[in-house]
């Protein structure tokens, strides 16, 4: 065969076009390496991580709060409807299946309709290519913009199989209220999982994310109703319902759920105790972004009481004392624009399960959006009364007995600076010789500081310290007053350790943590240590159960509290804070009400017992229904004696008021009393016998009988 040698003119034309060729593969080529300089390695595109909410969970696996910089709620393809998926190509990409990210059949044909109608309307993406705006890509509409995302749109097709896109797009699309992923935006419009969907209920999610605001379904239904029905169209013409099934459809309401965060009940001190925790463990990514699941130890409806509770009982209050500033006051001041401090009334309360240690309440003032400070755990404030339960069970280790008696008489303390204290009771009054039992009962300062005397302010802080109380204490007289500063979750622990029979359970709050997959990050276990003998414990339970049943706390039983219960009201100087530290075998709860400023008082007669043992009294009585409750377990090594209540001796015929009492055997008095002497008609005519005294005793008095 003959071939005819190219002339010049033709071998030029050739080396032009050869050109040409080389000179656009290298802007091609140059275009690409420009282009790919920052998009995602394919190493990156493998490892899609979409940002994920941490969730806080209540005891019962409720949902107590979420933090999310992105609400979504991750599903496997599986676990996606088929009609919903379907729905979804209907409307975005119906050759999804067919093309290698970017449908050059629908490009073309999109052009073609721009072209004939004379507008730039027609959209083109794919699910691929929106998938890779989504992900890595701003929204702006620019040329070098677009070029990235078909890059993108075929590293993605080489990354996943389709399934794995189509399962990252259902998961990522954004359908506003910064809802993202199908299975959020289905609890955010219908208040249940994309599972339990009806098809007229379907059809709405594919067309919100085009115009998440113009079409959002709670402010604008009409236009969502409109665009519901373009999307069932093209979900009959995709062949997802038939013709019958698109006309019954299109008549279907909206049966969207307006699902507005109630915060009334939103435990929001201790979701954020729970997320400071979560941040100094693991970050603020992870908390906001890494989808953990966090398991608590709250009591969400005991919480719920004790908020509704504490609001209800301090407006009481400030409509009762007439305060300058109350809440009521403080908001319609924001309302008229006025800003102002939020220093109003506060109260705070915890109560803790003391065999666990587990926070069961958590309630640090009364609105957390207009004051963050949690007084369960921030404020430091004197316990005043409250802390002489320290001073007396400190005594009960030295091996006092309730019975043992003190002198409640003037007392002038010269101290070290040469200043002269003169501590003074409440009542102004003064009652001789008491026992310790009735110095506690009653409150009585003197005897405490008497004690606290003999102790030494040592022993009474070691006593402390070992039960839970963490703040600095000093080893000065006005401990005995409760006049040193202690948090109110510290001394609610405390006093679970007598709830507990001398067994400290550290206060907890989680219980667990997952990751996103469900793996444990961290399980946390009870912490358990023996501070106090059982023995012990219970004596100062039974001591303590006096001050519910006729002393300071007694208004707790004129309320309707009958479970076995004890606990210690304090007050301090001029009524700036007032307490309540009680609890049942299985609850201790402490109650805290003051203002922020411990300078500012409450007022005439704002004792502990009026200030917070009435919101006590609520939350235990909804803790246990029915107003029954467990008995203080009684240990081996107790004993009683019939005790002569002036002397603090065993009881003659001849006493006039005798009581039962508790000791720790070996420590029962072995003194008859020798105040109360035989006289000449008890010779001639004694109207009883010892016995006789003995039964009315049981029955009449005012202890416990045990």
């Amino acid at each position: 065969m003959h071939f005819r040698p190219l002339r010049r003119v033709e071998k030029l034309i050739l080396q032009v076009i050869l050109l040409l060729i080389v000179i656009l593969l290298g802007m091609s080529t140059a275009g690409y390496i420009w282009f790919s300089r920052d998009l995602p390695s394919m190493a990156r595109l493998e490892i899609i991580e979409p940002s994920l909410k941490t969730r806080i969970l209540a005891a019962d696996s409720t949902v107590l709060r979420e933090f999310y910089k992105q609400d979504r709620i991750l599903l496997s393809f599986d676990e996606i409807p088929d009609p919903l998926k379907q729905a979804f190509l209907a409307v975005e990409d119906r050759r999804f299946y067919k093309h290698s990210g970017i449908d050059f059949i629908r490009i073309f044909s999109a052009a073609w309709q721009d072209i004939k109608y004379w507008r730039l309307k027609e959209g083109a993406s794919t699910i691929t290519q929106q998938l890779s705006t989504d992900l890595f890509l701003t929204k702006e509409q620019t040329f070098a913009r677009k070029i990235k995302e078909i890059l993108l749109a075929f590293r993605i097709e080489r990354a996943y199989s389709k399934n794995e896109i189509l399962e990252l797009y259902l998961n990522q699309i954004y359908f506003g209220g910064g809802g993202y992923g199908v299975e959020a935006a289905s609890y955010r419009f219908f208040g249940k999982s994309v599972r339990e969907l009806e098809l007229h209920q379907i059809a709405l999610l594919p067309g919100l994310p085009k115009n998440p605001t113009g079409y959002n379904p709670f402010r604008n239904p009409d236009r969502a109703l409109k665009r519901r029905s373009v999307v069932l169209r093209a979900m009959h013409e995709f062949g997802v319902i038939n013709e019958a099934q698109l006309d019954s459809l299109k008549t279907k309401p909206l049966d969207v759920v307006d699902r507005e965060t109630d915060n009334s009940h939103s435990a929001s001190y201790f979701t954020e105790y729970i997320r400071q925790i979560l941040v100094q463990k693991y970050g603020d990514t992870a908390v906001y972004s890494g989808g953990m699941t966090v398991y608590t130890t709250l009591d969400p409806h005991l919480q719920a009481v004790a908020e509704d509770s504490m609001e209800t009982f301090l407006s009481r209050l400030e409509e009762e004392k007439g305060y300058e500033l109350t809440r009521s006051a403080y908001l319609d001041s924001i309302a008229a624009g006025v800003k102002i401090e939020p220093d109003y009334l506060q109260s705070a309360a915890v109560a803790i399960d003391p065999r666990n240690g587990h926070i069961k309440v958590m309630v640090g003032g009364r609105n957390f959006s207009e004051k963050k400070f949690n007084s369960v755990l921030q404020a430091k404030r004197q316990p005043g009364s409250a802390f002489k339960m320290f001073i007396y069970l400190a005594a009960l280790e030295y091996g006092y007995s309730p019975s043992d008696m003190l002198l409640d008489t003037p007392i002038v303390i010269e101290m070290p600076n040469r200043e002269v204290y003169k501590p003074r009771n409440f009542s102004r009054k003064f009652h001789g010789a008491v026992s310790l039992r009735f110095a506690l009962d009653k409150s009585i300062n003197i005897p405490a500081v008497k004690l606290l005397q003999k102790l030494g302010g040592p022993a009474v802080i070691n006593t402390a310290r070992k039960m839970g109380i963490s703040t600095p204490l000093m080893p000065y007289l006005s401990l005995a007053l409760g006049a040193q500063e202690v948090t109110l979750l510290d001394l609610t622990s405390a006093f679970g350790v007598l709830a507990a029979g001398g067994i400290r359970a550290t206060p907890m709050s989680i219980l667990k943590i997952e990751d996103a997959s469900g793996n444990i990050l961290e399980e946390y276990r009870e912490s358990y240590e023996e501070v106090l003998s059982a023995q012990i414990a219970y004596i100062m339970n039974d001591m303590l159960r006096t001050t519910i049943d006729g002393g300071t706390g007694r208004i707790a039983r004129q309320m309707g509290l009958r479970i076995p219960c004890a606990g210690k009201t304090g007050t301090t100087d001029d009524e700036g804070d007032g307490w309540f530290i009680g609890y049942s075998p299985d609850l201790a709860v402490g109650v805290w009400t003051g203002f922020s400023h411990a300078v500012i008082p409450m007022g005439d007669n704002m004792v502990g017992a009026k200030s917070a043992l009435p919101l006590w009294t609520w939350i235990m009585l909804a803790a246990h229904p029915g107003n029954t409750g467990p008995e203080f377990a009684r240990p081996d090594g107790i004993s009683e004696a019939m005790i002569c209540t002036e002397s603090g001796l065993l009881a003659t015929p001849y006493c006039k008021d005798i009581g039962r009492e508790l000791f720790i055997e070996g420590h029962e008095p072995t003194r008859t009393c020798d105040l109360h002497k035989i006289s000449a008609y008890d010779l001639l005519d004694p109207s009883k016998d010892f016995k006789e005294l003995d039964r009315e005793a049981s029955e009449e008095n005012d202890l416990p009988h045990r």
